[in-house]
């Protein structure tokens, strides 16, 4: 089973050319602290809202990433994936590229859809040299994507629910949509809302530097009693694990106060 949002989560929207103009200063103003943004579909599509988009959630403030919706019934994924690069090149992505991938992509087959993903998000890192994950529904995802895929990070839509339905692939999320119908300041009409692991958002805005080459950190699940808690980090160079104390230390019923003075952390119980 997979882990429930919680309220350490940040709270993230992604958008298209179907919320119109976005005051992006209003969004952030309502506690949203990061944006997915559509960029591409298919092999010829852009989307008519990505560049507005992705210059005024900047303006904002506001870290982004891109997306892709796919059409894996139609085209070859290295050419899905060359119009994908080509549309956010010269854009500051900051979380990893996506791969959208549902609907009539089903009807390729799972053996071959799971092949044809992996394509797509090969050819993505090589062509930019920067991270990317999958994003699909929690369905399509028990059906028709297979364990070769467990090695990209997870974005499941799942509605109505507070942990998404399992797979057989991967045994946790790093982000969750968990609605398509929540209202944000600064946006006409119903967006799609995400909770994103504390862990995973702070991983690239916190972090630049592993981006880069500078670390090589890796996420990693924090369980307890074998379920999982939350997400921390591994440093393979340093030999360290970084784990977030705070969400850990409640579970026990602790809590954490920092002193900025001695520049230490202490735990109460």
């Amino acid at each position: 089973m997979m882990q429930s949002k919680s309220t350490s989560n940040v709270k993230v929207i992604d958008v298209s050319h179907h919320q119109g103009a976005i005051n992006w200063s209003l969004v952030k103003s309502d506690g949203v602290l990061g944006a997915y943004i559509k960029a591409t579909e298919g092999k010829t599509g852009l989307d008519e809202k990505h560049d507005d988009n992705a210059k005024g959630a900047a303006a904002a403030g506001l870290p982004v990433g891109f997306y892709h919706y796919a059409h894996p019934e139609n085209n070859d994924p290295l050419a899905e994936a060359a119009k994908f690069v080509g549309a956010v090149k010269g854009y500051n992505a900051v979380f990893p590229h996506a791969l959208d991938v549902e609907g009539k992509a089903g009807t390729v087959g799972a053996v071959k859809l799971t092949a044809w993903c992996m394509a797509w998000l090969q050819e993505v890192e090589r062509l930019s040299g920067h991270p990317t994950m999958i994003y699909t529904g929690a369905s399509f995802a028990k059906t028709y994507l297979g364990k070769q895929l467990a090695a990209w990070p997870l974005w499941i839509a799942h509605y109505g629910v507070e942990a998404p339905m399992a797979n057989s692939t991967w045994d946790s999320w790093s982000v969750f949509q968990f609605t398509s119908s929540s209202n944000v300041k600064g946006i006409a009409g119903k967006v799609d809302l995400n909770a994103m692991e504390n862990v995973f958002f702070e991983r690239y805005t916190k972090c630049p530097k592993a981006n880069k080459g500078g670390y090589n950190l890796e996420l990693i699940p924090v369980l307890i009693n074998g379920k999982k808690l939350t997400d921390g980090l591994y440093d393979e160079k340093a030999g360290m694990t970084y784990v977030p104390v705070r969400i850990v230390a409640e579970i026990f019923g602790a809590t954490v106060k920092w002193d900025s003075k001695l520049k230490r952390v202490e735990i109460v119980r």
